[in-house]
């Protein structure tokens, strides 16, 4: 492998693993949640992942919420008059049966990476970290193979029939 690819692995690496950190260290005001059943299924798949911009959201938009110790995304269908608001999966039929406090509300959705939750999921997984660097080291050795110049062929010896003496073929 030469230098300069090298180099640009390096780079690339470092760069996606310093955006990872900003947004997993809570600097940038999104969160990231996995999205597990189909609820909002078609405008979100599940095992997608949700950008959710933190304490920012309107009616109509898809939310992220705290409910029963867990994270829920589903549309905010409208904010009541006592503090409340009513949400509603886009699969369902029905507004939700419960109505959630305006505090419970982390932010609205403002994107959804389809599979992206499933491969996050799959990165907690210390098998899934293990297998995917794994993965890495045996393309990184595939690629150094392709990169090798054949070895030399050594030249091939025949006698001189006026000596007899071995010289190399020209």
């Amino acid at each position: 492998m030469t230098r300069r690819k090298i180099i640009t692995l390096v780079v690339g690496a470092a760069l996606v693993l310093t955006a990872f950190l900003i947004v997993v260290s809570g600097v940038l005001p999104y969160r990231v949640f996995i999205v597990h059943t189909g609820s909002m299924t078609p405008t979100i798949s599940s095992r997608s992942a949700v950008i959710v911009q933190q304490h920012v959201y309107r009616v109509g938009q898809p939310i992220s919420f705290y409910e029963q110790g867990g994270v829920v995304t589903h549309r905010l269908v409208r904010v009541n008059a006592d503090g409340t608001a009513t949400t509603k999966g886009d699969a369902n039929t029905t507004a939700d049966p419960w109505s959630i406090k305006t505090s419970s509300i982390i932010g609205g959705v403002v994107a959804s990476p389809p599979e992206l939750g499933y491969w996050l999921m799959y990165l907690k997984n210390p098998f899934g970290v293990a297998s995917v660097l794994l993965s890495a080291i045996v393309c990184w050795q595939l690629l150094a193979l392709g990169d090798r110049k054949s070895e030399p062929v050594e030249a091939q010896h025949r006698a001189d029939p006026a000596t007899g003496s071995p010289h190399p073929a020209t």
